[in-house]
């Protein structure tokens, strides 16, 4: 069996995927796995590539129905705890296993909207590089603390003359490529802090803190 794991670089999720991908194969000789990096829309159309992370086994994408976009987006995918940015571990041995695509609750076939659910990222690989930058001088610059439970994520940031401006801005494009997720910003008289809730495969999607 051959196992193509599809990314473009930028994707927070495809390392994730990666993770689970190891623990779902679980050492066996018989499976062999590729990583395949995607550059450019042309690459995307190409090769069918139904957005990053994605899977293929012996060819076949198991969690793209019939009429799953292609192009140069970020991808989520329907768990049994929620929309995250990868399959599970059980999804994926299910997958592997050749358990029937509806037993391993596919992605979507949508991009965009789906009654205010994003089924893709709206980001292009680009954009999502950028917006990871600035994610990462951010938190060089405020970041004091991070708290983390299963459903919850609390960082803790300076209170300074623009760095709430700058959350705000940041978390902006986050509620329109990420509202899988809830965001909340408390800026109080004793400091800064974003609170994002959701479930725990849904927070470790997410490259903030």
């Amino acid at each position: 069996m051959e196992i193509t794991l599809q990314y473009f670089d930028g994707c927070p999720n495809w390392e994730v995927l990666d993770r689970r991908l190891a623990e779902a194969v679980g050492g066996r000789s018989s499976v062999r796995v590729i990583h395949q990096r995607v550059e450019t829309a042309e690459d995307a159309q190409r090769l069918g590539f139904h957005g990053s992370p994605s899977l293929l086994i012996d060819g076949v994408d198991p969690f793209a129905g019939d009429h799953a976009p292609v192009g140069l987006a970020c991808r989520v995918f329907r768990t049994p705890d929620g929309v995250a940015g990868s399959p599970t571990v059980d999804q994926l041995r299910a997958a592997i296993g050749g358990v029937a695509t509806s037993v391993a609750m596919p992605v979507e076939s949508q991009v965009g909207p789906l009654d205010r659910v994003p089924i893709a990222c709206a980001l292009t690989p680009g954009a999502g590089k950028e917006q990871l930058a600035r994610w990462r001088s951010f938190d060089d610059e405020h970041l004091l603390e991070v708290e983390r439970a299963d459903a919850r994520l609390v960082v803790h940031y300076a209170k300074t003359d623009d760095s709430a401006q700058r959350l705000r801005d940041l978390v902006a494009i986050e509620n329109d490529c990420c509202s899988f997720v809830e965001w909340e910003i408390d800026d109080g008289p004793t400091g800064l802090r974003l609170i994002v809730t959701g479930t725990a495969d849904q927070l470790a999607a997410l490259s903030i803190g």
